[in-house]
């Protein structure tokens, strides 16, 4: 018998054509044959997309998560950058804090050098005046 072309598998699991004519053998066996190889191909075809599918699918939910991350790390940045001028001007407070501080001890050392001399010409005047006038 004839018919149209012999259709077999190739290494692959793809059906090849062999050309017209060729083979020999019953018609119906070898349009069974053919059916089922269509059919898995069909089923083969159809896993593929779908894995396909999947793996589209997982790409962009992975470029959605990197986008959340690179925000989350730009928002970290700002962060971290406010923090760095916040120490900065902490800083910059103590310092000048120190400095006020040092000044403050100098005007109370020298006022207290003061105080002592008023307070010893006051008891030399009270003593003086407790010796002589009384």
């Amino acid at each position: 018998g004839g018919g149209g072309g012999n259709m077999q598998l190739s290494k692959g699991g793809l059906p090849t054509h062999n050309g017209p004519g060729g083979g020999g053998g019953g018609g119906g066996q070898q349009q069974q044959q053919s059916q089922m190889l269509l059919a898995n191909q069909d089923q083969y075809l159809s896993a593929r997309a779908e894995a396909l599918q999947n793996v589209e699918r997982t790409i962009t939910e992975l470029g959605g998560i990197f986008q959340q991350l690179a925000t989350m790390v730009a928002e970290q940045g700002e962060l971290a950058i406010r923090i760095d001028e916040n120490v900065d001007d902490a800083v910059a407070n103590v310092d000048n804090a120190q400095t006020h501080l040092l000044k403050y001890l100098n005007r109370i050392s020298s006022n207290r050098w003061l105080i002592m001399k008023i307070f010893g010409v006051l008891i030399s005047f009270l003593i003086f005046f407790v010796v002589f006038i009384a």
